[in-house]
């Protein structure tokens, strides 16, 4: 009888200058259950500042559900129950007082499938930036931001588009953007 593979994840840092860095988000001995169903067992990952850190595996295995604790999107499933601690900098985001949307705005989410809204591409990427009280020259910070994500040149002439008209890897792009307008210290690919 062989034993059974060990799904415990794996850190390494890749690249020339691979050096220590400050860890940034912490998961320690991580559970999550949808009602009676356990689909995350045990899982301890220290997430370093600066560095790309990747969760790779089968599909179904836990990836986006992990991804989802780190910025509190499980909260909005009702069936969802965290158990274990997710810290930021050191502090528990599960803790008491602690908003869930502050927590999201530090920790910023691409989603796997493109959610643009049904606004202009200007409107997609300026929205995060509007609600949270940005005073800035908001035309400047469309355009760094759509070309931080690759999009600014093929779109530029057609701001006030919707960014449902865009295809399907250019309203990914769009949702970068978006991302990238608010400045999250940490943003989750999924």
């Amino acid at each position: 009888m062989s034993a059974q593979p060990s799904l415990r994840p794996e850190v390494r840092a890749i690249g020339a200058d691979a050096g220590p860095t400050e860890v940034v988000m912490h998961l320690e001995d991580l559970h999550v259950y949808y009602g009676n169903f356990h689909a995350v067992r045990d899982v301890t990952l220290p997430i370093q500042q600066h560095r790309i850190t990747a969760l790779i595996g089968p599909s179904g295995c836990g990836k986006s559900t992990v991804l989802r604790c780190l910025n509190r999107m499980n909260d909005l499933i009702p069936i969802a129950r965290v158990e274990g601690r997710v810290l930021y900098h050191g502090q528990d985001i599960y803790a008491p007082g602690i908003d869930p949307v502050e927590v999201r705005r530090r920790v910023g989410m691409v989603f796997q499938k493109p959610n643009p809204f049904p606004k202009s591409i200007y409107d997609n990427v300026a929205w995060g930036a509007k609600i949270n009280g940005y005073r800035g020259n908001m035309d400047e910070l469309v355009e760094r931001s759509l070309r931080g994500a690759a999009l600014w040149d093929e779109v530029k002439d057609k701001l006030k588009q919707s960014g449902l008209s865009l295809s399907g890897g250019q309203q990914q792009r769009l949702c970068i953007a978006r991302a990238i307008a608010i400045s999250p210290e940490v943003i989750l690919m999924d």
